[in-house]
């Protein structure tokens, strides 16, 4: 026994350890797999393109308040879609495929085929059209090939929180000081009458007269967008575990975004932030977070009891008779009455004389900007809902694929929602408030072209920007299975 443990040692001496160390060296000093190795990316692989296009977006939008810069307003309103197509093309990266995509594909190839239909209103009208369509959701192919991880998702979201915030709160202050903060009136609204620009005001409670709050944009009632947005996304924040600062402000996003949606007065926002915020409650119930629903409901539901006393006594009576309109009338009859009988002319009237489109460029900013309506047999078209643009670019099948895309973009969000990943993530979170900014945006399509206009541009950015955070962080914890 005593020769066996003395010869023990030796098996420890310097020339095995050596010899050991000699072969980690080794081991360390092979490459790993090629599926291992993380490429580097430049800026145009990385999330940093998702920003910057966000940024060119507010400059777009920003631009369009200055009145030194009214002859470039068609530049402004059309370098966020070229922009768009461009980076389909410049962006490169591993092709995802989310789920909308083939309907998408789908909806592009109707909208091309009606470029030859007998009633498209000019070439170039009609390249503008589709033109228009395919930089909408484009980001759903170039985002995605993003190198995007979750924390800068987040930064995404915190970008056009932080921007929405802003219209919502120079809206507020739209109102209570009349004439110091506001912007130049939109061309397009004011050539549609005394009349009309007159309805878009209301008299305060210190008896002046002034335009519903349009922060950071040129049309009056503009700024219940940005109010919108900022309360359901810091909906989100205040949910999030990302530290105290990010949940006060979330709750100070709310209550800013309250008051300035009370004062513009839009009703048809503030119903749909209803269903939004619904729709995220629900995401908590089926997940089992009790307690985030809990401080979600007394949050939001304290702070509209005193945004709303807040607006009135800011707004005047005219903000009372118009909120008490939507609680008195039946909300069916208060969407028939504004919105709801362009949805009834589009099935009982447009589908029948257009059932395969109307061909293109006879409508919106297309036909605006590129269209001769010299023609009197194939005049322009009005499309007040999204539902409209839709039948007239594809009539039926038109109805089919974009709604398609929508529906199964709404479903991915909604699994993720429920979702119960590891600690640290909280792609749940960004699920749930996914799903309810879909629903939302579905919502608004029964109201304007949501889809022809950069707000469905940002949809499909953030969509596709939360496919590709949830595609590399699922690759970053299983790279097997990639």
């Amino acid at each position: 026994m005593k020769e066996a443990r003395s010869e023990r040692p030796r098996l420890r001496g310097p020339g095995v350890l050596h010899q050991r160390y000699v072969r980690r060296a080794v081991v360390a000093a092979v490459p790993p797999a090629p599926a291992e190795v993380e490429k580097p990316v430049g800026f145009l692989g990385s999330g940093r393109v998702v920003v910057a296009f966000i940024a060119m977006l507010f400059v777009c939008q920003l631009a369009l308040l200055v009145e030194a810069l009214s002859p470039l307003r068609v530049v402004f309103r059309i370098l966020a879609f070229g922009m768009s197509l461009a980076l389909l093309v410049l962006v490169k990266g591993r092709r995802l495929k989310h789920p909308a995509m083939p309907f998408l594909v789908a909806s592009a190839v109707l909208t091309a085929f009606n470029f030859f239909h007998p009633g498209t209103n000019s070439p170039m009208a009609a390249a503008a059209q589709l033109g228009i369509q395919v930089s909408v959701f484009a980001p759903v192919f170039w985002a995605s090939r993003l190198r995007i991880d979750e924390k800068m998702f987040g930064r995404i979201v915190l970008l056009l929180f932080l921007f929405n915030m802003a219209s919502a709160a120079l809206g507020i202050l739209q109102v209570t000081f009349p004439g110091r903060f506001q912007p130049a009136l939109s061309t397009m609204v004011e050539s549609q009458g005394e009349g009309y620009v007159r309805s878009l005001q209301f008299e305060t409670a210190s008896g002046e007269r002034v335009f519903r709050p349009m922060g950071l944009t040129d049309i009056p009632g503009g700024a219940s967008t940005g109010a919108f947005y900022v309360v359901l996304l810091g909906g989100a924040f205040l949910l999030s575990r990302q530290g105290a600062l990010k949940k006060v402000l979330g709750a100070a996003g709310i209550g800013v975004g309250l008051i300035c949606l009370y004062l513009g007065q839009v009703r048809v926002a503030a119903v749909t932030l209803l269903v939004c915020m619904a729709a995220m409650a629900l995401v908590l119930v089926v997940s089992g977070r009790w307690v985030r629903l809990v401080a979600l409901a007394a949050v939001v539901g304290g702070f509209a009891v005193v945004a709303f006393g807040w607006a009135v006594a800011v707004g005047g009576d005219a903000v009372l008779t118009r909120w008490n309109t939507l609680l008195s009338d039946d909300p069916s009859q208060v969407y028939q009455s504004n919105r709801g009988r362009f949805l009834d002319s589009t099935f009982e009237e447009v589908l029948p004389e257009f059932p395969l489109g109307a061909g293109l460029g006879r409508y919106g900013m297309a036909n605006a900007y590129f269209g001769d309506n010299s023609d009197r047999e194939n005049p322009p078209l009005w499309a007040e809902i999204q539902w409209t643009a839709w039948a007239y670019d594809g009539g039926w099948l038109g109805l089919v694929c974009y709604p398609l895309a929508l529906l199964v973009t709404l479903g991915w969000s909604f699994q993720m929602a429920r979702r119960r990943d590891e600690v640290r993530s909280e792609l749940w979170l960004w699920g749930s408030l996914l799903f309810a900014y879909d629903l939302g945006a579905l919502a608004q399509t029964f109201s304007y072209q949501f889809f022809m206009s950069q707000m469905g541009m940002e949809f499909w950015l953030l969509n596709a920007a939360f496919f590709s955070a949830y595609w590399n962080r699922n690759a970053a914890v299983h790279p097997h299975h990639r």
